[in-house]
């Protein structure tokens, strides 16, 4: 937001990421597809760098930092609208 003026007003105008920033900035939190999506893109990417890395250490060290990121990612708030509620279906 502050680096670049120009590049700030394209990306919240970006149809994909305009509306995940204006849901972060504005309440902090995360639609619950969105979340959904990015646990899993976190998982396949980490699941693909352990395969890919040789040395077992290393391994293991991504293996704990993807289980630690992926518990603070499961503790972000998510937006729950109205519609998605059992009680309006």
């Amino acid at each position: 937001m502050r680096g670049s003026e120009r590049f700030h007003h394209w990306i919240h105008r970006h149809p994909t990421f305009g509306p995940l920033l204006t849901d972060w900035q504005q309440k902090r939190a995360l639609r619950r597809s969105v979340k959904r999506k990015a646990m899993v893109m976190i998982i396949v990417s980490f699941a693909f760098s352990i395969y890919c890395v040789p040395m077992e250490w290393l391994k293991i060290a991504l293996l704990v930092f993807a289980i630690v990121l992926l518990l603070w990612f499961n503790r972000l708030p998510v937006i729950e609208h109205l519609a998605d509620r059992e009680e309006n279906h």
